[in-house]
């Protein structure tokens, strides 16, 4: 029998939801705002999940972006069903994380078909693998109230992040400050030793050298950069098909003469209209040099970081 959380403050309206999904055959949970509603998908794990957006002590939204940023969570599917109609607040809905979005004059066929599609929807993405049934956890409110501290506080940083970099489009001059522009925004937040940025057409790259190394590390790091680049754009470039150009302000390259590279992270770099254009490459001494936040956030920030340095090249203030 499948389990449905439904979270709203009106006890009329989950009486209605109640009623309809019981006589469906699904069993039903229900909760009287979002911090419930939170609480009650990690104790019972359901099978969907329907919130209404105006609620107390917790919102529909901010109720959905905790489930969906949860890997426990993150996949049961999430109904909204509120009074609000505008073209904004389905538009919130959606960068909520939900699945579907359904107004209070629903009919009762309407809400059942928005769930029913919702747990198919859900299980044709696993591709046939069992639903995650992590171990039930019991969350205390202000458990659920520090997730949501948490979370606000990670998308303020990394949309801060990205407008930062999105920023550097109407400050900088000419490709080279460009790219030092968005390479120096990415060391502020993700300690590296070596950055590039790598151009396929121009067959150019542009290196940044962060803190001390090692010829070596150099060496290594350019070799698996271009074979980044290679593999992202379909080039088959060599080391000496590349024209490099190293900014060294403080001498760092070679002040290190031992030290090889532990760790290297690329990414491409895809312009207008999702071509790759190039590839973000980043290196560290330091074994394991990348958190999880670091990559998450590096991920965030790739399509702006790609699209600034696309109209930087396309304006005509190209590497030369």
């Amino acid at each position: 029998m499948p389990t449905v959380v439904i979270a709203d403050d009106s006890p009329t309206l989950r009486r209605i939801v109640t009623s309809v999904l019981s006589k469906e055959g699904y069993e039903v949970v229900t909760a009287e705002d979002g911090v419930e509603a939170v609480q009650a998908v990690f104790r019972v794990r359901p099978d969907a999940v329907v919130l209404d957006v105006q609620m107390p002590r917790v919102s529909g939204y901010v109720a959905a972006r905790l489930l969906k940023d949860d890997w426990q969570t993150a996949d049961i599917p999430i109904i909204l069903l509120t009074s609000l109609d505008a073209a904004s607040d389905r538009y919130w809905g959606t960068q909520a994380g939900a699945d579907y979005y359904l107004t209070k004059d629903f009919e009762a066929p309407e809400l059942v078909e928005a769930i029913t599609s919702a747990i198919a929807a859900a299980e044709k993405a696993r591709g046939g693998r069992p639903a995650l049934r992590p171990d039930p956890v019991e969350l205390e409110p202000d458990d659920v109230f520090s997730r949501v501290c948490d979370l606000l506080d990670r998308k303020l940083f990394e949309t801060s992040v990205a407008a930062e970099v999105t920023a550097v489009a109407s400050t900088a001059h000419g490709f080279e400050e460009t790219v030092a522009g968005v390479l120096a925004i990415l060391q502020r937040f993700v300690d590296n030793d070596l950055a590039a940025v790598l151009l396929a057409e121009e067959r150019t790259a542009y290196l940044g050298v962060a803190r001390e190394a090692s010829q070596a590390h150099y060496s290594e790091f350019v070799t698996a950069a271009i074979d980044a680049l290679n593999a992202a754009a379909g080039t088959s470039l060599a080391v000496t098909d590349v024209a490099l150009r190293v900014a060294d302000p403080d001498g760092n390259l070679g002040a290190d003469d031992e030290g090889r590279m532990a760790t290297f992270l690329s990414m491409p770099l895809r312009g207008h209209g999702g071509r790759v254009i190039g590839v973000l490459a980043l290196s560290s001494a330091t074994k394991n040099a990348f958190s999880e936040t670091a990559l998450a956030t590096l991920k965030l920030v790739e399509d702006a970081a790609a699209i600034v340095i696309d109209n930087a090249r396309l304006s005509g203030a190209r590497v030369g």
